[in-house]
C-alpha cells in the first residue's frame, strides 16, 4: 500500500504500530498498519513526526518527498545501505565493459518496440491511419542490429531512440492536439506527462536503491554531476506501458480537458492544478498496481520494475 500525501497540511504520525495521517483542515484521522504500507509519497507542505520516521525505516517502508513536476527531491531512508559492496563493484565493471553497450542496445530496443506496438494498439481503438509513422519506426528500429559497439556505436542508438521517438510523437499528434514532446514543456500535454514520467522516476530509482544498486552509474546515458544515470537507462522500457498508457487516454477521453487540472501560469503555459495531479496520479497507481503476466507468472506491474532492476 501506498500512501499519497496530497491534501496540505496533514501531519503524518504513529501511534504504535500503526501511521497515522491527521488533516487539521477537517479534524480527522485515517490509521494505517505498518506493515502494510510500501511508500510515503509526499506531494504536498506536510510534516512528520520522529517516531512515524522511525516507524517507516523499522519496517523498510520508503519516504519520498515528489516535486511539483513530480520528480523525487529527496527520500529517507536508512543510514546502512541495502546491497553489498560486490554488488557495486560488479555494476562499475559492467559499466566499463562491452556488456554496458549490449545492455543500452537492450533498452533502445525495448523502447522503441513499446512505442511501436502502443501505436498500433491506439490505431486499431481510434481508426486513424498511423501506418506511415510505425513503419517508419519499425523500418528504423531494424537497423539496430546493425550497430556495433565502436566510438560511434553510443551516438547511432541515440539515433535511433530518437527518431523512433519523434515519430511516435508525430503520429499521437493526429489523435489530440499538442505542439510535440518536449521534456521541460509546460503546455497541457507535456505538464501531464512529464508529471507522470517524474512519478515513474521514483519508481525505478526507490528500485535501485531497494536492491542495492548505485542510481547514478548507468551503461547507456552519460554520467553527470548530480544525474541518476542508471534510473534514466531503466525508466526507458516502462515509458509506455506504465506513463504513455495511463496519462494519454486522459487526453483521448478528454479527462484532462477540464479547465479544472491546469493552473495557466502565461500564455500557452500551464502546471498541474491539485485536482489534475490527482487525476495523474491515480490513473499512475491503477496501472501500477494492476496485475499482469510477466514471466510466466502474475505480479503488479510495480514487482515488475523491481524484478527488472
Amino acid at each position: 500500500m501506498d500512501l499519497l500525501i496530497n491534501t496540505y497540511g496533514t501531519r503524518i504520525r504513529s501511534s504504535g504500530e500503526r501511521i497515522v495521517l491527521w488533516f487539521p483542515r477537517t479534524n480527522t484521522k485515517r490509521e494505517f498498519a505498518a506493515r502494510r504500507v510500501e511508500k510515503i509519497i509526499i506531494l504536498r507542505p506536510s510534516s512528520i513526526s520522529t517516531s512515524a520516521v522511525q516507524l517507516a525505516l523499522d519496517h523498510d517502508i520508503d519516504i519520498v518527498y515528489l516535486g511539483s513536476f513530480g520528480t523525487p527531491i529527496g527520500r529517507v531512508f536508512p543510514s546502512h545501505p541495502k546491497g553489498i559492496t560486490e554488488l557495486r563493484r560488479a555494476q562499475l565493471a559492467a559499466a566499463s565493459s562491452g556488456k554496458a553497450f549490449d545492455i543500452a542496445q537492450q533498452l533502445v530496443r525495448g523502447k522503441a518496440a513499446n512505442q511501436i506496438s502502443y501505436l498500433k494498439n491506439l490505431q486499431s481503438e481510434s481508426g486513424k491511419d498511423l501506418s506511415r509513422e510505425i513503419i517508419q519506426a519499425e523500418t528504423m528500429l531494424a537497423s539496430l542490429r546493425l550497430i556495433f559497439d565502436n566510438p560511434r556505436g553510443r551516438e547511432q542508438l541515440f539515433g535511433v531512440e530518437g527518431y523512433v521517438a519523434e515519430r511516435y510523437f508525430t503520429a499521437l499528434k493526429k489523435l489530440f492536439k499538442f505542439p510535440g514532446r518536449r521534456p521541460r514543456g509546460r503546455d497541457k500535454f507535456n505538464s501531464a506527462l512529464n508529471y507522470g514520467y517524474g512519478m515513474l522516476y521514483n519508481e525505478v530509482e526507490r528500485a535501485c536503491l531497494y536492491v542495492g544498486l548505485d542510481p547514478y552509474l548507468g551503461f547507456f546515458h552519460s554520467e553527470r554531476y548530480g544525474k541518476p544515470s542508471l534510473v534514466l537507462d531503466l525508466v526507458e522500457e516502462f515509458r509506455v506501458p506504465l506513463i504513455d498508457s495511463s496519462v494519454i487516454p486522459l487526453f483521448l477521453d478528454k479527462t484532462m480537458g477540464d479547465a479544472g487540472n491546469f493552473t495557466r501560469t502565461a500564455p500557452g503555459s500551464y502546471r498541474l492544478s491539485p485536482e489534475g495531479k490527482r487525476n495523474v496520479v491515480l490513473a499512475v497507481y491503477s496501472r501500477l498496481n494492476q496485475t499482469v503476466r510477466w514471466d510466466g507468472k502474475r505480479h503488479s506491474v510495480k514487482a515488475i520494475i523491481q524484478y527488472q532492476v
